[in-house]
């Protein structure tokens, strides 16, 4: 299995991961932002993101230090797997927000 199925697979596992990279892929979003257009609780979104910048599927735009208004983005390899997960029907277009 190559890293791009591996790494579906790990945002699978999750519908909280998945709603939330679904969402970036659309564009940059405060975790504000996020949770409207998921309906996701801010612990969920947290830990989603943090899970998924582990894997370096997301980033943080702003720095670390930043509290309050923290951007996050889709990286190419994030790209890559949300691709990969509507290609292969794992996933669906979120709705627009």
């Amino acid at each position: 299995m190559g890293q791009v199925e591996e790494d579906a697979s790990y945002v699978i596992r999750s519908p909280h991961r998945t709603d939330v990279l679904g969402r970036l892929a659309k564009g940059n979003a405060i975790p504000a932002q996020i949770r409207e257009d998921t309906g996701q609780e801010y612990s969920r979104i947290t830990d989603a993101v943090n899970s998924l910048r582990g894997r370096g599927l997301v980033e943080l735009l702003v720095p670390d230090e930043t509290k309050r208004g923290r951007m996050y983005g889709i990286t190419n390899r994030g790209e890559e797997v949300w691709e990969y997960l509507l290609e292969n029907n794992m996933a669906e277009e979120p709705n627009a927000g």
